[in-house]
């Protein structure tokens, strides 16, 4: 076997666990799957979805949209925290909680949520983690495009989503909701330390031989 320069073994070397790094990466994407849309249930209380009041969590309900309201579709629905019809409820803010897991093996780094959100009134914030992401929603005739990329945990996150119910001149409860659709997360795997580890003694093992024999 012709001799290979030692520039050539190392150059080689760091090259390929750099390959492999890569290639565990990109093909360890992996879906959230505990992530839902709002009123995916159709009818009654949301189970993925929870108000929080005061110092509690109450349940959302499916609600019946004002004809103002960007129309329901077969993917998600509004929710609110009335029982009645049109979702009435007191003016001032409301938080909408929802939570989902990622693996002790997630990339943190590479953790990714997107959706779309519509709101009555405004939207004030999302919150990952109770860390605020800045974003807000233009309202409830038309859904607001939202990306999450940061704040993540291994375990238990939480994502709430805070809106405000305008208050009537006259004070009476007026109609609020909150809708989220197209929601979906995706996050990498950290790479097996074996993996590396493997090709990293490779990688030495060709540089001591030399490329003279086999390892």
């Amino acid at each position: 076997m012709a001799h290979l320069s030692k520039p050539f073994i190392v150059r080689f070397a760091v090259a390929m666990i750099a390959a492999v790094a890569t290639a565990d990466r990109s093909h360890a994407a992996i879906a959230i799957v505990d992530l839902f849309n709002t009123g995916v249930n159709a009818a009654g209380d949301d189970p993925n979805y929870q108000i929080i009041s005061g110092s509690t969590l109450v349940d959302a309900v499916v609600a019946a949209p004002p004809a103002t309201w960007v129309s329901n579709n077969a993917g998600s629905r509004w929710i609110g925290p009335a029982t009645t019809p049109d979702a009435r409820a007191p003016g001032g803010a409301f938080t909408y909680e929802t939570t989902f897991t990622l693996p002790a093996n997630a990339d943190l780094s590479s953790v990714a949520i997107s959706g779309d959100w519509g709101t009555d009134n405004g939207g004030l914030d999302i919150l990952i983690n109770s860390v605020s992401t800045g974003q807000t929603s233009v309202g409830f005739t038309s859904l607001t495009a939202f990306s999450v990329t940061s704040g993540f945990q291994t375990g238990i996150n939480t994502l709430q989503f805070v809106l405000n119910n305008a208050t009537n001149a006259n004070n009476s409860d007026n109609p609020t909701g909150l809708r989220v659709d197209n929601i979906s997360g995706m996050y990498d795997v950290i790479p097996e330390p074996t993996s590396l580890l493997a090709w990293a003694g490779l990688a030495g093992c060709v540089f001591l031989r030399r490329g003279r024999e086999a390892c």
